[in-house]
């Protein structure tokens, strides 16, 4: 419970900060309790979920590339075509209306902007 609590969406409205270690920890704490159930994983098949998350044996297609993790060092934030500088609010770029929404991508420093969305998806525009 205690992870469904960390991960949930609310905590994005409650302003809770999620960490790294945070997970890390309760990661650790799931990895007990499963020992304490099934001693050395013994009687958990390998296609269990569970087993998987806790060996690290997540397959990923070609397609996800999950090995470069973005550092804030090394990523810079881009809405509405325009590089957001680090130090600066939002309201600074785009004014102070409360009730607009921006798509916000990360990138890698260097990358230059990213490609635009289009406004309609292709079945629309047909």
């Amino acid at each position: 419970m205690e992870i469904k609590k960390l991960i949930h969406k609310n905590s994005v409205e409650q302003k809770r900060v999620f960490t790294k270690a945070m997970m890390t920890e309760q990661l650790d704490i799931c990895r007990g309790l499963m020992m304490m159930a099934y001693p050395g994983f013994y009687g958990l098949g390998e296609w269990e979920p569970i087993w998987v998350i806790l060996e690290n044996k997540e397959e990923f297609d070609s397609k996800m590339d999950l090995t470069d993790d973005l550092d804030h060092t090394s990523t810079t934030l881009w809405a509405v075509n325009k590089e957001l500088q680090k130090g600066k609010s939002l309201c600074d770029f785009f004014g102070k209306n409360e009730k607009q929404k921006l798509v916000v991508k990360a990138v890698r420093k260097g990358g230059g902007a990213p490609q635009r969305e289009p406004l309609i998806d292709k079945e629309t525009h047909k």
